[in-house]
C-alpha cells in the first residue's frame, strides 16, 4: 500500500506541477467550450437582435376597404393590419411583419414598387386583384381571389418578412371567412408567392455560413501541424544551438523555416481547395440547387481564383503565427499549449460571423486580420465579393504576414529567446 500511495503522488506532483499540464487539462476544456459556444450564441443574439429592430418596409396594392358580405361587414385590410399590430405588442410576440411601415399604393404604382423591390429598397409587396371585393361577395369555390405576396429572395430580411406576413394574412382570411354562411365556402381566396432576385446568392448563402468556419479551422490546423514543432522541437532535441553557431544568417535561418513550412502548408491548403471544387456539386444539393453545379450555384473561374487566393495568403499568415509561438517555446508540449489558444481565437472569429446572413460591404472590415479573411471567404461563397474588397483583404494580409515575418526574424537574433531550454 505505501508503495502504490508513493506511485500516486509521484504521478499527481507530476501533474499539478506542470503549469503546461494544468492548463490544458483544466482550463482550456472549459475555456473551449465556453468560447465557441459562447461566441456561437453571441453572434446568433446579434442576428436576431437585427432582425427584430429592423423596420421593413410593405406596399400593399390595391389595398381592400370596408365592404358587406353577407350582411356582415368586413374591415378594411388597414385596420387589420393595425389590430394585428397591436396584438403582437399585446403579447410581445417578434414579428417583423409587425413592426413594418405599411405603404398603400393604387395600381399604376406597382411597376415603381416592383423596381423598389428589385434594389432591395421594399421588402415586400401584397398585390390584390382590383376585383378583390366583388370577387370574395359573388365568387364561388372555384373562382377565387388571388393575393399576391413578392418578396426579394436575395435579402435575408426580405424573406423573413414575407414568412411573417403569412400569419397577417391568414388572419384577415379570417376575418372574411366570419361572414360567410356556407361552411363550403370558407376557402376565401388563394396566395401565390412571387420571389424575384439572384437565386444563387440566396442559395449560396447557405454555404457561405458553414463553409469559411471549415475552411478557416482546417488551414490553421494545417499550418499548426507542420510549424508547432518547427523550432521548438530542435529546442527540445538541442539541434537548434547547433544551427545557430554555423556562419549562416540568423535571418537567412529564420526565412528558410518560413520557406519551408508555407510550401508544406500551402500543399496542404491546394489540396483543401481541390477538395471544395470536388465537393461543390453535393454542397450545391444541400443549399437547395440542382443536382449539377451549372443548374445550381454557378461559382465561374474567377470566383475560383478568388477563392484560392484568400486560403493562399491566410495560411502563409497562420504559418506566421504558429512559428512565432514555436519560436518563442521552450518544448513542443509548450508550443502546442501556447498555440492551442490562439486556434481559439482564430476559430472564434470564423464562429462569431457563422450566422449573420448579410454580408459587410464596408471596406474597413476588409482590413481586420483573420476576420477580412472570414469576410472575403463568406462573400465569395454568396456571390457578394467586390474586386476592391477582395483586394484589400488579400494586400492587408500580406502586410501581417510581413510584419510577422519581420518579427520572427527579431526572435532568431534574441539569445534569449533562442536559448531557452
Amino acid at each position: 500500500m505505501k508503495n502504490i500511495w508513493t506511485i500516486l503522488k509521484k504521478e499527481l506532483a507530476r501533474v499539478f506541477t506542470d503549469k503546461t499540464m494544468i492548463f490544458s487539462l483544466f482550463i482550456l476544456p472549459p475555456l473551449t467550450i465556453y468560447l465557441i459556444y459562447g461566441l456561437m450564441g453571441l453572434s446568433l443574439k446579434n442576428e436576431t437582435e437585427k432582425i427584430n429592430t429592423y423596420t421593413p418596409t410593405v406596399y400593399v396594392v390595391n389595398a381592400p376597404d370596408t365592404f358587406v358580405n353577407n350582411e356582415k361587414q368586413v374591415k378594411s385590410f388597414s385596420e387589420i393590419v393595425e389590430e394585428y399590430k397591436q396584438l403582437m405588442k399585446l403579447t410581445e410576440t417578434n414579428s417583423l411583419i409587425a413592426n413594418a411601415n405599411f405603404f398603400y399604393i393604387n395600381e399604376d404604382e406597382l411597376e415603381d414598387a416592383m423596381s423598389k423591390l428589385q434594389t432591395k429598397e421594399v421588402d415586400l409587396i401584397l398585390y390584390f386583384p382590383t376585383n378583390f371585393i366583388s370577387l370574395v361577395q359573388n365568387g364561388s369555390t372555384n373562382n377565387k381571389p388571388q393575393v399576391e405576396i413578392l418578396y426579394n429572395i436575395d435579402k435575408s430580411y426580405s424573406e423573413s418578412t414575407y414568412y411573417d406576413s403569412l400569419s397577417l394574412i391568414n388572419q384577415y382570411k379570417n376575418t372574411i371567412a366570419a361572414t360567410k354562411i356556407d361552411l363550403n365556402e370558407l376557402i376565401i381566396f388563394d396566395q401565390k408567392v412571387t420571389d424575384v432576385g439572384d437565386t444563387e446568392k440566396a442559395q449560396g448563402r447557405f454555404l457561405g455560413m458553414i463553409l469559411p468556419m471549415i475552411l478557416i479551422i482546417y488551414l490553421f490546423t494545417g499550418a499548426m501541424s507542420v510549424g508547432m514543432e518547427s523550432v521548438a522541437g530542435e529546442k527540445e532535441r538541442g539541434t537548434i544551438a547547433t544551427l545557430l553557431v554555423t556562419p549562416i544568417k540568423r535571418s537567412e535561418l529564420a526565412i528558410g523555416k518560413i520557406i519551408s513550412i508555407s510550401i508544406i502548408a500551402v500543399l496542404s491548403s491546394i489540396a483543401s481547395f481541390l477538395g471544395i471544387v470536388a465537393a461543390m456539386p453535393q454542397l450545391t444539393q444541400m443549399s437547395g440547387g440542382d443536382e449539377n453545379i451549372i443548374g445550381g450555384l454557378n461559382y465561374q473561374v474567377g470566383d475560383y481564383l478568388m477563392l484560392f487566393g484568400i486560403m493562399f495568403v491566410s495560411v502563409l499568415m497562420f504559418v506566421g503565427l504558429v512559428l512565432i509561438v514555436s519560436t518563442f517555446a521552450k518544448t513542443t508540449k509548450q508550443a502546442g499549449a501556447l498555440t492551442t489558444p490562439l486556434m481559439l481565437v482564430v476559430m472564434g472569429i470564423s464562429f462569431f460571423n457563422m450566422f449573420s446572413m448579410e454580408v459587410s460591404q464596408n471596406p474597413l472590415e476588409y482590413l481586420i486580420p483573420v476576420y477580412n479573411i472570414v469576410l472575403a471567404l463568406k462573400a465569395i461563397f454568396q456571390f457578394s465579393i467586390t474586386f476592391v474588397n477582395w483586394l484589400l483583404a488579400i494586400l492587408s494580409t500580406i502586410i501581417y504576414i510581413v510584419l510577422l515575418v519581420f518579427l520572427i526574424q527579431k526572435m532568431f537574433k534574441s539569445e534569449k529567446i533562442m536559448f531557452s531550454r
